[in-house]
Protein backbone atom coordinates (compact mmCIF):
# COMPACT_ATOMS: atom_id res chain seq x y z
CA UNK A 1 0.00 0.00 0.00
CA UNK A 2 1.25 3.40 -1.18
CA UNK A 3 1.79 5.81 2.36
CA UNK A 4 0.35 9.78 1.38
CA UNK A 5 4.11 10.61 1.90
CA UNK A 6 5.19 8.11 -1.04
CA UNK A 7 2.56 9.29 -3.06
CA UNK A 8 3.62 13.13 -2.97
CA UNK A 9 7.28 11.87 -3.64
CA UNK A 10 6.20 9.56 -6.31
CA UNK A 11 4.31 12.46 -7.91
CA UNK A 12 6.99 14.78 -8.43
CA UNK A 13 9.56 12.41 -9.84
CA UNK A 14 6.87 12.31 -12.66
CA UNK A 15 8.89 13.29 -15.83
CA UNK A 16 6.72 16.74 -17.29
CA UNK A 17 5.67 13.48 -20.13
CA UNK A 18 3.81 11.77 -17.06
CA UNK A 19 2.35 14.81 -15.51
CA UNK A 20 1.04 15.89 -18.56
CA UNK A 21 -1.11 12.51 -18.75
CA UNK A 22 -1.42 12.51 -14.91
CA UNK A 23 -5.47 13.52 -14.62
CA UNK A 24 -6.65 14.02 -10.93
CA UNK A 25 -10.65 13.24 -10.53
CA UNK A 26 -11.82 16.44 -8.67
CA UNK A 27 -12.90 15.45 -4.72
CA UNK A 28 -15.20 17.96 -4.37
CA UNK A 29 -16.75 20.55 -6.10
CA UNK A 30 -14.74 23.55 -7.69
CA UNK A 31 -16.69 26.01 -9.86
CA UNK A 32 -15.02 27.19 -13.86
CA UNK A 33 -16.76 29.93 -16.21
CA UNK A 34 -16.34 29.71 -19.72
CA UNK A 35 -16.38 32.24 -22.11
CA UNK A 36 -16.89 32.00 -25.85
CA UNK A 37 -18.97 34.21 -28.28
CA UNK A 38 -19.62 36.80 -26.13
CA UNK A 39 -21.44 34.51 -23.78
CA UNK A 40 -20.61 33.25 -20.58
CA UNK A 41 -21.70 29.44 -18.85
CA UNK A 42 -20.75 28.31 -15.06
CA UNK A 43 -19.66 24.83 -14.87
CA UNK A 44 -18.47 22.18 -12.28
CA UNK A 45 -14.72 20.73 -12.58
CA UNK A 46 -14.52 17.06 -13.13
CA UNK A 47 -10.80 16.33 -13.21
CA UNK A 48 -7.69 18.61 -13.71
CA UNK A 49 -4.29 17.81 -15.33
CA UNK A 50 -1.49 20.38 -16.44
CA UNK A 51 -3.25 19.82 -20.23
CA UNK A 52 -6.63 20.82 -19.91
CA UNK A 53 -9.72 19.57 -18.51
CA UNK A 54 -13.33 17.90 -18.02
CA UNK A 55 -15.94 20.48 -17.24
CA UNK A 56 -19.23 19.42 -16.04
CA UNK A 57 -22.53 21.69 -16.81
CA UNK A 58 -25.84 20.91 -15.57
CA UNK A 59 -27.86 22.24 -18.52
CA UNK A 60 -27.22 21.44 -21.91
CA UNK A 61 -27.88 25.04 -23.17
CA UNK A 62 -25.79 26.34 -25.76
CA UNK A 63 -21.87 25.05 -25.82
CA UNK A 64 -19.41 26.02 -28.24
CA UNK A 65 -18.45 23.71 -30.63
CA UNK A 66 -15.76 21.35 -31.03
CA UNK A 67 -12.26 23.05 -31.93
CA UNK A 68 -13.28 26.77 -31.44
CA UNK A 69 -11.64 28.22 -28.51
CA UNK A 70 -12.79 29.51 -25.41
CA UNK A 71 -11.49 31.62 -22.49
CA UNK A 72 -11.42 29.74 -18.54
CA UNK A 73 -11.78 31.03 -14.79
CA UNK A 74 -10.97 29.42 -11.78
CA UNK A 75 -9.13 29.78 -8.74
CA UNK A 76 -7.73 27.13 -7.23
CA UNK A 77 -7.50 26.76 -3.82
CA UNK A 78 -4.56 28.77 -1.91
CA UNK A 79 -3.89 30.46 -4.91
CA UNK A 80 -4.98 34.53 -4.19
CA UNK A 81 -5.55 35.27 -8.40
CA UNK A 82 -7.99 33.40 -10.39
CA UNK A 83 -6.54 31.63 -13.72
CA UNK A 84 -7.66 33.11 -16.95
CA UNK A 85 -6.67 30.18 -19.90
CA UNK A 86 -7.23 29.92 -23.35
CA UNK A 87 -8.33 26.71 -24.86
CA UNK A 88 -9.86 24.49 -27.01
CA UNK A 89 -12.74 22.71 -26.56
CA UNK A 90 -11.63 19.39 -28.07
CA UNK A 91 -14.94 16.30 -27.26
CA UNK A 92 -18.67 16.83 -26.08
CA UNK A 93 -20.01 14.27 -24.59
CA UNK A 94 -23.28 13.84 -22.88
CA UNK A 95 -23.32 11.90 -19.66
CA UNK A 96 -26.59 9.81 -20.96
CA UNK A 97 -28.23 9.06 -23.38
CA UNK A 98 -31.66 9.63 -21.95
CA UNK A 99 -33.04 12.75 -23.33
CA UNK A 100 -34.53 14.29 -19.87
CA UNK A 101 -30.89 14.21 -18.73
CA UNK A 102 -29.50 17.98 -18.27
CA UNK A 103 -25.80 16.67 -17.90
CA UNK A 104 -22.72 17.61 -20.40
CA UNK A 105 -19.41 16.82 -20.09
CA UNK A 106 -17.06 18.76 -22.26
CA UNK A 107 -13.06 18.37 -22.69
CA UNK A 108 -10.72 21.18 -23.20
CA UNK A 109 -7.15 21.67 -23.85
CA UNK A 110 -4.95 24.91 -22.73
CA UNK A 111 -3.45 26.79 -24.87
CA UNK A 112 0.00 28.90 -24.63
CA UNK A 113 0.37 27.73 -20.39
CA UNK A 114 3.35 29.58 -19.09
CA UNK A 115 5.54 28.35 -16.78
CA UNK A 116 4.21 29.69 -13.58
CA UNK A 117 0.47 28.40 -14.00
CA UNK A 118 1.55 24.72 -15.13
CA UNK A 119 3.91 25.22 -11.69
CA UNK A 120 0.46 26.26 -9.89
CA UNK A 121 -1.88 23.71 -11.50
CA UNK A 122 0.87 20.61 -11.10
CA UNK A 123 1.26 21.83 -7.18
CA UNK A 124 -2.57 21.52 -6.75
CA UNK A 125 -2.52 18.18 -8.42
CA UNK A 126 0.04 17.13 -6.10
CA UNK A 127 -1.09 18.66 -3.16
CA UNK A 128 -4.90 17.27 -3.57
CA UNK A 129 -4.25 14.23 -4.87
CA UNK A 130 -2.08 13.34 -1.37
CA UNK A 131 -4.66 14.80 0.68
CA UNK A 132 -7.59 12.93 -0.49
Amino acid sequence: MITKVTLKVALNMFSKTARDKYRFEMPYNLYIEMSYGGKKRLGRLVNLSTKGACIEFMERGELPPTNSGTILQFLLPEQYKPFSLGATIVWIRKLTDDTTSRFVNLGVKFKNLDANTYDCIWGFIVNSTVET
